[in-house]
């Protein structure tokens, strides 16, 4: 068993970490890198450390573009495998790899006006909207704690990360056929911090053998837990009594929903005076409208919502 990582390693983005087990190549993650454009474009474009030719499979942690994002860069330039995900994964990637694709369009035909006035040629994008739609039929979805097998001697198992709807903690039970050694290897993906206002708490996952795990934020404590009700309800209600207009710029994906979800409990416990609340994003109000698919991700209170048959993400006076 040989594991090369070939990005997010030393840096935070471009999430790919290669496992070669029993004559078998298993990707984990296919990420993009981001940061300036010249530099990622070099990272992103050519796969410097495997043939995408010679992958068997893809196992996806999340749909985040840092862990998904070359998928249709992959697919493009000749990986013809499956690629493991479970169902809210696979769902929230329809949207965002195709937003990723519209992006990478725009901005390559912006530079490309400013390559002709100087006399150079014109650059193409990683890949088109065509691409990321193709890619989305070599997606496979399996269910949280569900085995699947993989390959010879390989079986997965998504346990469910909390961090984003459909995130998953990836275990390996690997039969290994070259030192005829049974394994269990666990890539955590991004694990969230649980007590979310939205999602189920991160699943713990016993006896491993080898862990594989995301370390953006250790050693570090954010200033506020993920439940902040009261400090929201102090600022917005602070604003609304002097007659102003509250912009909070956030995520698209489970950031928005996450507002959204506290908005509408602020204005049902009459916390704070109900106003006007409008969503200005395509990809925010896509993404909320996957997020009503999946309450197998959702924590019981979240779940009591649906059951009164109310809808968590919406509300009176939402537009």
């Amino acid at each position: 068993m040989k594991l090369k990582f070939c990005g997010a390693a030393g840096t935070t983005t471009g999430s790919q970490h290669l496992l070669e087990v029993n004559g078998t190549r298993i990707l984990l993650d296919c990420g993009l890198y981001q940061g300036r454009r010249k530099d990622a474009y070099q990272v992103n474009c050519c796969f410097p450390h495997f043939d995408p030719k010679d992958i068997d499979c893809v196992v996806l942690s999340h749909a985040h573009i840092d862990h998904s994002g070359n998928l249709p860069n992959l697919c493009s330039k000749g990986f013809e495998g499956n690629i493991y995900a479970t169902f809210a994964t696979r769902d929230l990637c329809q949207i965002m790899l195709a937003d990723s694709a519209h992006i990478q369009e725009s901005d390559v035909r912006w530079l490309n006006k400013k390559l002709k006035k100087k006399g150079k040629p014109p650059v193409e994008p990683l890949y088109n909207k065509r691409d990321a739609e193709k890619c989305l039929k070599q997606f496979v979805n399996v269910g949280y704690d569900r085995p699947m097998p993989i390959a010879p001697g390989v079986t997965i198992r998504f346990f469910d990360a909390g961090h984003i709807l459909g995130s998953a903690q990836i275990l390996l039970e690997i039969d290994d056929q070259e030192d005829g050694k049974k394994k269990r290897m666990l890539f955590s993906g991004d694990v969230g911090r649980g007590d979310n206002d939205i999602l189920n708490d991160p699943v713990p996952v016993k006896d491993i053998d080898y862990v594989l795990m995301e370390s953006t934020y250790g050693g570090r404590e954010h200033e506020l837990g993920t439940r902040a009700d009261d400090r929201i309800a102090d600022i917005l209600g602070e604003a609304i009594k002097r007659g102003g207009k509250i912009i909070i710029p956030c995520f698209a994906v489970e950031r928005t929903q996450q507002i959204l979800y506290v908005l509408h409990q602020l204005f049902e416990d009459k916390r704070i005076p109900e106003v006007p609340v409008y969503v200005d994003s395509p990809l925010a109000v896509n993404a909320t409208e996957i997020f009503r698919l999946h309450p197998e991700c959702f924590n019981k209170e979240v779940n009591d919502f649906l059951y009164e048959k109310r809808n968590p993400f919406g509300f009176e006076g939402l537009t």
